[in-house]
């Protein structure tokens, strides 16, 4: 693997072989982010098969709308992961959402996930969608505060429940997914 620019790790766009690594990290990252939100239960029940076999078929989907993008270093395979598309919740083909962003613990505050949403936000500004969304537990203080450092904006918030646990939800917004993914006017 070659890697661009001097970094560690390289950001390209999932395929279908990429599955296995995605859940590992998926279930990986949720076991440390969610361990002080989420009944330890419900962690420890999390598969990395039944995550690899749920993004296998997501990647799969030749008629999906949206993408996913990896994260890859030479020595530790994929060490994070991020997924986009047309926001779930707009009718609005303009609006997109980062539907999932993860890092493992020892990649994070290197420019990994940074760089995912980068690419996500090009990915997605490349398609005509001019804003960004990404829903987050209000409790996962370090995401927020990742997205408050990115320049999102809190917007909204909603109580779900998940888990057996009744949580707060917060959306942060982006008014120029082009500008973040640094494809603005120069």
């Amino acid at each position: 693997m070659e890697l661009i620019g001097g970094l560690p790790y390289l950001v390209r766009q999932a395929d279908f072989d990429d599955a296995a690594g995605i859940g590992r990290v998926h279930v990986e990252v949720w076991r440390a982010a969610y361990s002080d939100i989420l009944p330890d239960d419900y962690l420890s029940s999390l598969s990395d098969i039944r995550h690899s076999a749920t993004w296998a078929d997501i990647l799969d989907d030749r008629k999906r709308a949206g993408a996913t993008f990896i994260a890859e270093a030479e020595e530790d395979g994929i060490v994070g992961f991020a997924d986009c598309r047309i926001e779930r919740a707009a009718d609005d083909a303009k609006k997109g959402e980062v539907t999932a962003i993860y890092v493992l613990p020892g990649w994070q505050r290197r420019g990994v996930g940074s760089a995912l949403i980068e690419a996500c936000a090009g990915h997605l500004a490349l398609e005509s969608v001019q804003t960004l969304a990404i829903w987050v537990l209000e409790l996962n203080r370090e995401a927020c505060r990742f997205y408050e450092a990115l320049g999102g904006e809190s917007a909204e918030s909603r109580r779900i429940s998940f888990a057996g646990e009744k949580l707060t939800e917060r959306c942060y917004r982006w008014d120029d997914a082009a500008a973040l993914a640094g494809l603005g006017d120069e």
